[in-house]
Order: C-alpha cells, then structure tokens, then sequence
C-alpha cells in the first residue's frame, strides 16, 4: 500500500495492519479449558445503563432487550430472563462481542473444567477485565 503525507515530496510504501478482531478478544483457546468473556444482563439493569433498549415484536407480542453499543449481540426475551431471574441461579451471562463500559458487570467463563497440564492457563492476562483504552486508532497510523 502506497501512502502520500502533504509536504512530503515522495510516495512511501506503508505495511498494512489487521485491526484486532473482538472474537479474538473475548475468547482464549490457548490451553483446553476455553475460557469466554461474558457479560452479565442483570448489571445492565441495575446500573440503570441508558444503552440498553426494549422494543416489542408486533407479530408475536413479545418484548426483547439488548445493547446499543453492542457489548453484547444477543436480543433477549424479556420474559424468559424475568422467569430466569426468579431462580436460585438468576438469567446468568450472554458472549461479550464488543469494548464493554465501564459499568458493565463482566467475568471470564471457562467452558471445561480439568486437571494437568493442558487445562492449566497459559494466559493469565485475559482474566482482566477489557476496556476502550485497550484499542485507540492511533495506535495503526
């Protein structure tokens, strides 16, 4: 790729960067044990976040809530996570996709529990919680 600066006289060849990819982020599969970040629905409601939306599906009458920065994709039934909640163990966390707030409550899942060396994490810096700061665009130019 070719790149061009104003007051420059000459054309400079610039390597292109990948962009990080946010699966890749929230998503470890460095040791056997596949550890996912999810975020935790309940948190958006109690923090009183203005980024969670409501809106109810004419066919089916059914009223679905989710996130306008999406933190996280999924469109939930608000029925069933009321049901959930009512239970000893509560709704629980949905796969974070995006950069979460600040007041987003959030923890590090791991999908199989095991012993030895293969279960044994090889990266321990996943564990910290993600943040806007991690990515700034100036960072590529």
């Amino acid at each position: 790729m070719l790149s061009w600066c104003a007051g420059a006289a000459t054309l400079t060849a610039v390597e292109p960067t990948a962009l990080p990819n946010l699966s890749e982020q929230h998503e470890c599969r460095q040791c056997c044990a596949f550890c996912d970040r999810i975020v935790h629905p309940a948190g958006c409601i109690e923090s009183g976040c203005e980024f969670l939306y409501l809106y109810d599906d004419e066919e089916t009458g059914a009223r679905y809530m989710g996130c306008m920065n999406k933190v996280f994709r999924a469109e939930i039934d608000v029925a069933v996570y009321d049901a959930a909640q009512r239970t000893r163990h509560g709704y629980g966390g949905v796969k974070m996709t995006g950069v979460p707030l600040e007041r987003c409550r959030s923890t590090v899942e791991r999908a199989y529990d095991g012993h030895g060396d293969a279960f044994d994490c090889v990266n321990p810096g996943f564990f910290e919680k993600p943040g806007a700061a991690d990515f700034d665009l100036r960072d590529r130019l």
